[in-house]
């Protein structure tokens, strides 16, 4: 299968590297236009790394992406279902490392609206029980992990599950699906103006499908996908100083690049980097 247009990136983080820490699973490819990965990040005896600072906890910087989350705690008898709904700046997350199994499904732009009537901007800058906004989807997921031996099992139980409430009936959906193409193909790195007139719809209207099914408008989406391009370049092979990486991603110059980053993440991209190294 052809390289994806898009792949999130996240924070690095040290205890996420620890083999064993963290997994990744496709999903089937009918599902591949909407769904980046099933994930999981299992309860472990692992020590923390030195370098982390505080217990369990991990910067989730914006990706565009709605993640779907099972936090399963083996002392109790139900299982949580959170949805992290769209950022547009970092948020902190307690993961629990040391008491729980974490499994979740990451959602591509726009990609949980197939499965789902409720539009993105609900969940937006949010993280909240599922089960508080469709109690049936969330229940009948949540049955699938109940039911399955292993997480190998879950995935498939759910993919399954998935491929049989996935709905074509969407609304502007080939306007949308284009625009994320034009955005991605360049980065972020062009204005709304520019995708409107390529799909021959107003800006207003755009914007409105982007709230819908993004949970952002088109323009703070554009800037998360330049910081998005920003990461990429940074978490790559190749050494690289921040000046590079922000003509590269698409920035005025370094100042305009720092602004974004702070904006976005609370921090300076100097001190991401040094963190990170």
């Amino acid at each position: 299968m052809n390289q994806p247009l898009y792949i999130p990136v996240q924070a690095h983080s040290p205890y996420m590297s620890i083999s064993g820490r963290y997994c990744e699973w496709k999903p089937s490819h009918k599902l591949r236009k909407y769904i980046y990965c099933y994930w999981v990040s299992p309860f472990t005896n692992h020590p923390k790394p030195e370098c982390q600072l505080t217990d369990n906890i991990e910067m989730i910087v914006p990706d565009g992406c709605i993640d779907m989350v099972f936090r399963i705690d083996r002392t109790l008898p139900d299982i949580q279902n959170l949805v992290v709904g769209t950022t547009d700046r970092a948020i902190f997350v307690d993961m629990e490392y040391d008491r729980i199994d974490t499994f979740g499904i990451r959602f591509y732009p726009g990609g949980l609206q197939p499965f789902i009537k409720e539009p993105s901007y609900l969940f937006t800058n949010q993280i909240i029980n599922f089960e508080d906004v469709i109690k049936g989807f969330s229940s009948e997921l949540k049955e699938q992990l109940y039911l399955s031996p292993s997480f190998n099992n879950t995935v498939y139980s759910i993919n399954k599950y998935l491929l049989s409430k996935l709905s074509n009936d969407l609304g502007w959906e080939d306007t949308f699906q284009n625009a994320l193409m034009h955005i991605y193909q360049a980065n972020g790195n062009l204005s709304v103006k520019e995708i409107a007139r390529k799909e021959v719809i107003s800006e207003k209207q755009l914007t409105r499908i982007f709230y819908e099914r993004a949970g952002v408008g088109t323009k703070t989406f554009l800037r998360i996908m330049r910081l998005q391009q920003l990461l990429t370049i940074l978490h790559g092979r190749e050494k690289t100083t921040l000046t590079d990486a922000a003509i590269q991603s698409g920035y005025y110059d370094q100042a305009h690049c720092i602004r974004e980053f702070q904006d976005f993440c609370g921090i300076l991209p100097s001190d991401y980097i040094k963190f990170r190294n």
